[in-house]
């Protein structure tokens, strides 16, 4: 999805500033899709001059003005063309998972590290996502649900199998370089 696609994605759930919809971006977009914040202004601009969103410049006591966006009918017309148009695909994007390709060349101590900051990522997003209530539409309430599940799934699937794949990662490691294993599982992961 290009950033003006995302731009009026962002507004078609309610007016924003520019600030506003580079936030929600960096917080919510980029979990699951490659985004570039830094062009959400440029996007803006070139919405405002087609005519897909309206612009209005809002003054503030004490701060800079700032300039909140509309999604107008045409801005619903060309998000709805783009979105019917897209394939869906579903990419994996993760460094983790190049990581654990290459375990292998990894001492075991950094993946423990990773895999314990991993298991406390998907803490606060299994939280957070248990946590989201409102009236959102359909298909929010039922992306949330899905990503309850995955979240949900990853968490035990690390829980349950990172100890014995350190283990095995220390033995092998250690084989291969005649050195005496280190107990890496411990009371360090969440």
């Amino acid at each position: 999805m290009d950033n003006k696609t995302l731009c009026l994605a962002v507004l078609s759930m309610g007016d924003a500033s520019g600030y506003e919809i580079k936030k929600r971006v960096e917080e919510v977009f980029s979990r699951f899709m490659d985004v570039a914040p830094s062009g959400i202004y440029a996007a803006l601009k070139l919405l405002d001059q087609e005519g897909l969103v309206s612009a209005k410049v809002v003054p503030q006591e004490g701060r800079p003005n700032k300039t909140v966006y509309t999604l107008l009918e045409l801005g619903r017309e060309a998000l709805t063309a783009s979105l019917k148009a897209s394939e869906g695909r579903h990419k994996i994007r993760s460094e983790l998972v190049t990581l654990l390709m290459f375990a292998d060349l990894l001492p075991p101590e950094k993946l423990r590290d990773v895999l314990a900051h991993r298991i406390s990522e998907l803490e606060q997003i299994k939280a957070e996502t248990e946590a989201a209530t409102g009236a959102y539409p359909p298909g929010h309430r039922f992306l949330v649900r899905m990503g309850m599940v995955m979240a949900g799934a990853e968490l035990a699937f690390l829980r349950e199998n990172v100890p014995g794949f350190l283990s095995e990662l220390s033995r092998t490691q250690a084989k291969q370089h005649k050195q005496p294993t280190g107990d890496l599982v411990g009371s360090d992961l969440p």
